[in-house]
């Protein structure tokens, strides 16, 4: 049977809720740790009902023999800052130990898991990290009867462990970044490989924490160790005797599919196939027959309220709408044509139009009552266009472009995430009128939920989505392929915006006959939105 070792020190960095820590407490008093390493840092209450001074009468109480030592910051550092200066300073006066980091509970028998596996591999440079988490676990094909396996990836949630020899040149072999990346030596690590421009390029190497300690780990060409929760007994104290892998090797294709949910970007695979061109071709070239098939009015409609009017970069993108479609009308809404055809029109929704919080939410409102009165195609004005969309509205009375899967996250709880940037409809479709009472019905606002989830609940895509999904005649609405109309994810654009889009990003554009930039400006109206603009103002 294996047990936790008491002379395995711990580190707990305390800034999650005083539930959360409350829990900890009470697991550490099962366990008696002979040495206990607290860090507090003063919180920024965003969503944690947190109080320094509760989680430091939990500790005072310690009944088991124990030495404890504790930091605290004279003010919040952030996350970031936080953690790098606890685990610094834990690994300064110990050679090994178990991290956690206040924000979750590890399961029981991850004490007795690394303890273990610390002195297994205490001198072992061929592994660097031990998660407490299986977090391969939903794509992982390869079942074997093993107590853990090995990943070339570095997981921190739900607590941890390393040593002493992972962390002491850490600030040293961080200045050999610049190396890395004027070598590219990324391209001869397979399982980073597929998402190089995260590292070179997006955030400049100002990542955070644990992408720095994954970077240390995957330079020295260090494992992780990862415990098979379908193999250990997770819910008890104690471990039965392991049984240890008999080859040192990591699981590519799964780690690679765990980076994608990370990264929020494919792993592009290299000589895809071609043909498209003549695809591309033999579609377009049904254009002329196409026009004379569209039962959605030719009315091209752009929206920007601001008295001060669009920047430049916004208006050439606009341009591209009307080069495209030039048998078309074009309408550029402005705020005093919004109010004028909301009084004319649709004063019913006048009330609530005035009473959203976020004027984003206005902004997404009237395109649906546009589309629904007047009809014709709404663009968002960071929506380029490429080619003539007339061939993908033949034969539709509604038009609505889908957003890219990796978009979809699961805290958004959609089977598909269809989006509102970029739509085309007759006057009087139902599905445009199903949104507009939705609007008036689903008015209230849940203060449990982030400001940006909400704004997308109640007028914007998620909402879109949820009543797409519970549309019963689906044949009357057409979605249109992200391939085609939303071809880049976020990070995608930002590659492209600063010239340094891979093959495989052109590939995609070349494919596209739009593309919407994400310039996302609304963002800033949401309280996440202004602390990361103040995180980005900072750096």
């Amino acid at each position: 049977m294996i047990t936790y070792n008491k002379e395995t020190p711990i580190l707990l960095v305390v800034r999650g809720s005083n539930e959360t820590v409350q829990q900890i407490y009470h697991l550490l008093q099962q366990l008696e740790p002979k040495r206990l390493y607290l860090a507090y840092d003063i919180p920024v209450n965003e969503g944690y009902t947190t109080n320094p001074e509760i989680e430091e009468t939990i500790f005072s109480g310690i009944s088991w023999k124990c030495i404890v030592k504790a930091i605290y910051n004279k003010a919040n550092l952030g996350c970031n800052t936080a953690m790098l200066r606890a685990i610094r300073w834990f690994f300064r006066h110990e050679t090994e130990g178990i991290v956690l980091d206040g924000f979750g509970m590890p399961f029981p028998a991850f004490f007795a898991f690394c303890s273990h596996l610390l002195e297994k591999y205490r001198d072992d440079e061929r592994i660097g990290h031990i998660s407490g988490r299986d977090f391969l676990k939903p794509d992982r094909k390869l079942k074997t009867k093993e107590s853990y396996y090995f990943s070339k990836v570095v997981q921190v949630s739900s607590g941890w462990a390393s040593w002493r020899r992972v962390w002491q040149n850490m600030d040293i072999q961080l200045k050999t970044f610049p190396a890395f990346k004027r070598r590219n030596t990324i391209e001869d690590i397979p399982t980073h490989k597929p998402f190089r421009y995260c590292w070179h390029y997006l955030d400049q190497f100002e990542k955070q924490w644990e992408d720095r300690y994954e970077y240390i780990n995957f330079i020295n060409n260090r494992l992780s160790i990862v415990p098979d929760t379908g193999q250990i007994p997770v819910n008890k104290y104690d471990l039965p005797e392991m049984n240890h892998p008999v080859f040192m090797v990591n699981h590519y294709s799964e780690e690679l599919r765990w980076q994608e949910k990370k990264y929020q970007m494919p792993a592009i695979t290299e000589n895809q196939p071609e043909g498209f061109s003549f695809l591309m071709k033999k579609i377009l070239s049904f254009g002329v027959e196409a026009n004379m098939r569209i039962k959605i009015p030719r009315i091209i409609h752009q929206i920007y309220e601001d008295p001060a009017g669009p920047p430049a970069n916004l208006l050439h993108i606009a341009e591209s709408w009307k080069e495209n479609h030039p048998a078309w009308e074009y309408r550029f809404w402005n705020r005093q044509m919004i109010h004028d055809f909301l009084e004319s029109t649709c004063p019913d929704f006048i009330p609530y139009y005035h009473s959203y919080p976020f004027n984003v939410q206005r902004w997404d409102a009237i395109r649906y009552l546009i589309l629904y009165h007047i009809g014709g195609m709404y663009a968002d004005l960071d929506y380029e266009c490429i080619r003539p969309l007339d061939v993908l509205l033949t034969d539709s009375g509604c038009c609505i472009g889908m957003e890219p899967t990796l978009h979809n996250k699961p805290e958004y709880e959609k089977r598909i995430l269809v989006g509102n940037a970029l739509m085309a409809s007759i006057p009087g479709h139902p599905f445009m009128k199903t949104i507009i009472e939705d609007m008036k019905t689903n008015f209230a606002v849940d203060y449990r939920k982030k400001d940006s989830i909400q704004i997308m609940e109640t007028t914007g895509p998620l909402m879109v989505s949820r009543l797409y999904d519970r549309y019963k005649n689906k044949k009357e609405i057409t979605l249109l392929p992200a391939e085609w109309v939303t071809p880049l994810i976020y990070k995608e654009i930002l590659m492209l915006r600063t010239g340094h889009a891979s093959p495989e990003v052109l590939r995609k554009v070349e494919k596209a006959f739009a593309i919407h930039y994400y310039h996302n400006t609304w963002l800033v109206q949401t309280a996440e939105g202004k602390a990361w603009q103040k995180k980005i103002n900072e750096l």
